[in-house]
């Protein structure tokens, strides 16, 4: 089960939403045995698709490992198979189940210190401002996109995670729960998000509890990571989308100085913290995914990205909005990409991350979005315009003279 910022109640974070699933008004205990939950549980036990994991499924046509399978193997190691099975054969002909919850993914708000390019305002709240001014100055279809995140926006509760309703359910939980993932907005960002993990560290529950981040780096807590010792086991995805001045651009304003100092840190903490690096791919920065990874392989860091044995990262599709996915990219800049990352995984044919990257160009030719890619083009030179910015190190790769 997870959460949106806006207090939506998903089956996952990356599923869809639906309108009558929220933790402004439902405890987590309420929607575990909803309608929507029980008709997912019958529908997958059935072997069928269910509709709001389409995102995964779309990735796996293509040969890409889906967020649904990497969890499904994650939680099948964890419980084990015998586990799993006692728990379809416990789920009732209409889908309810006995068995608490033990995972929740809590996305606390959209309160956030960054402004990142694929980013809008129930996201991060350092979007407001920009997104109100999009919806007015933009002129291509990309106005449309802008007007609907400000109306989400406008229109939403954040400080779900406040609710007393809400915390004594959860806290009532905490002998049950395994597995917390925190998200944003940006979770170190958010101070109740620490008086959380303090809480179950005064409780004794994080003893047997799991935790997993989504940060983006800019910030290292000392407090926080002394909590995380206190826990079971904790997992850092920090969120990096190129080197250098790529990461910065996308993940305004952030300073890849500082970042730097922080993953250097992060790299050092006690064994009972691992860290990975993530990236959102996307027309900006799919050009120089050689370039991150030649970063991370210089810097030799001890844990970092080394849980797998390569050193990498690992990407993720942005599939929305779609003047930012890869598909959008006209046909002479995708056979640019397509011919840099198959030189790059044929001078690194021992790793097998580099090679899965080849997935990416899979991805990216398998459909032709380019009739938005002057939406593209608007929307990033109007990102210049707002916050000062140049893209000219995008421009040059597609010979694109800047406005």
């Amino acid at each position: 089960m997870a959460s949106y910022t806006d207090g939506s109640a998903l089956l996952c974070c990356v599923a869809s939403s639906r309108k009558d699933l929220n933790f402004n008004v439902q405890t987590p205990d309420e929607i575990w045995n909803s309608k929507h939950f029980r008709q997912a549980r019958r529908l997958m036990i059935a072997g069928r698709w269910v509709k709001e994991c389409a995102a995964c499924y779309k990735l796996e046509h293509v040969g890409i490992y889906s967020h649904r399978q990497i969890e499904n193997h994650i939680w099948e190691k964890k419980l084990g198979e015998e586990y799993i099975i006692n728990l379809v054969n416990e789920t009732h002909s209409d889908g309810s189940i006995e068995s608490k919850w033990i995972t929740l993914d809590l996305r606390l708000g959209n309160t956030c210190n960054l402004q990142c390019v694929m980013c809008r305002p129930v996201d991060s709240s350092k979007w407001v401002k920009h997104a109100i001014i999009l919806k007015e100055e933009l002129t291509t279809d990309a106005k449309w996109d802008w007007k609907h995140k400000v109306e989400k926006y406008s229109t939403n509760n954040f400080d779900w995670y406040k609710n007393e309703k809400f915390l004594k359910d959860f806290y009532d939980s905490a002998d049950d729960i395994r597995h917390l993932i925190f998200g944003g907005g940006e979770p170190l960002y958010i101070k109740e998000h620490k008086e959380i993990l303090q809480k179950l560290v005064e409780s004794g529950a994080s003893h047997h509890i799991e935790l997993r981040y989504h940060t983006n780096g800019s910030i290292y807590d000392e407090e926080v990571v002394e909590l995380w010792t206190k826990f079971k086991f904790v997992e850092v995805m920090i969120s990096i989308d190129g080197a250098k001045e790529v990461n910065d651009y996308i993940r305004y304003p952030s300073n890849w100085s500082v970042i730097e100092e922080n993953l250097k840190r992060y790299d050092n903490t006690p064994s009972m913290i691992d860290v990975k690096i993530l990236c959102t791919v996307q027309v900006l920065n799919v050009y120089f995914l050689p370039e991150l990874v030649n970063w991370l392989f210089v810097q030799n860091f001890k844990k970092i990205s080394r849980a797998n044995l390569d050193g990498t990262f690992h990407p993720g599709m942005l599939h929305y909005p779609k003047y930012l996915c890869i598909k959008a990219l006209p046909k002479e800049i995708k056979n640019k990409v397509s011919e840099k990352l198959h030189r790059f995984a044929e001078a690194n044919t021992d790793n097998p991350s580099i090679q899965r990257m080849l997935k990416v160009v899979d991805f990216m030719n398998g459909e032709d979005w380019s009739d938005v890619f002057d939406q593209t083009i608007e929307y990033i030179d109007k990102l210049d315009e707002l916050r000062g910015t140049d893209n000219s190190f995008f421009k040059d790769v597609i010979n694109v003279k800047n406005s």
